[in-house]
């Protein structure tokens, strides 16, 4: 999907989780994009609560565009990509307080993960980099396990990415194998006060952006804002959600309409792009 086709609000396309993904292709397709050492994007999020505006699907949504936008970029370098079926069976523990946050087990998770990390090896890719849009810990700690095992039994470039700033909650290095760093967005593209934790005002532009059905911004507009303040570790780590935020979100979705969306999925993308072609230069 080229940049200049990207269309947002009213007039988006019916984007869906599928769409230029191998689950659209033929396996002769997909053999052929094995046999050009083609590069695997796997979007990755988790089916969970995203307060009374957005859908449950709000993460596996937005890791989808970024695939879509990612995958431009690194064609227009000279790499071959594909799109795997989405992942959205992860852990969600910070807000399993709340109905309609499927409570998936770390090990199954994991095990999920890894099954379809194996798969792609025995099609014959060799270089699969995870697009993620769930910052839950405990999700986070079982996909870079199953990373790490794929890495480990295949010898392969296989990668989570991994922000510098969080890796000491993970006692990890930013140079293992099975990681590939993000460096940290410097564009001012919000100008709201509470950020964005979960389902705040970037979430909820990205969703009216590109699925416009699937954002109630009559709603967004009504909600107060909610920082969350000097909470960082009592909701990333204690699944805390429902207790500092009764509706199910972290910042301030009434501001929206001021994020600069299209500036904000382009240059996440960018970053994405420029940590995988880091990643893949340390292997020549």
């Amino acid at each position: 999907m080229h940049n200049e086709q990207l269309t947002y609000g009213a007039n988006a396309p019916a984007h869906h989780i599928f769409a230029h993904t191998m689950a659209e292709m033929t396996w002769p397709e997909i053999q052929r994009g094995a046999e050009q050492n083609a590069v695997v994007l796997l979007p990755m999020g988790v089916i969970e609560q995203h307060g009374p505006h957005l859908c449950l699907a709000t993460d596996i949504y937005t890791a989808h565009i970024h695939c879509e936008v990612v995958r431009h970029q690194l064609e227009a370098k000279g790499y071959a990509v594909l799109i795997a079926p989405p992942f959205y069976w992860g852990v969600c523990q910070a807000s399993g307080g709340f109905i309609g946050s499927f409570n998936i087990r770390p090990e199954t998770a994991q095990a999920l993960l890894f099954d379809m990390l194996s798969s792609l090896y025995n099609f014959g890719f060799r270089r699969i980099f995870a697009v993620n849009a769930h910052g839950d810990i405990e999700h986070k700690i079982a996909a870079m396990d199953a990373f790490k095992e794929a890495c480990e039994r295949f010898e392969i470039t296989a990668c989570f990415p991994h922000e510098g700033f969080m890796l000491h909650h993970f006692g990890l290095a930013s140079d293992a194998s099975c990681f590939y760093t993000i460096r940290p967005q410097d564009i001012e593209v919000s100008a709201a006060e509470a950020a964005d934790a979960h389902a705040g005002d970037i979430e909820t532009a990205t969703l009216h952006a590109f699925y416009p059905h699937l954002a109630d911004t009559r709603m967004a507009a009504s909600l107060p804002d909610v920082p969350l303040g000097d909470q960082f570790e009592a909701w990333m780590f204690g699944g805390r959600l429902k207790q500092l935020s009764p509706q199910g979100y972290l910042g301030a979705p009434s501001r929206y309409n001021s994020v600069d969306i299209r500036a904000h999925i382009e240059d996440t993308a960018r970053r994405i792009c420029e940590g995988i072609i880091a990643r893949l230069n340390r292997d020549y």
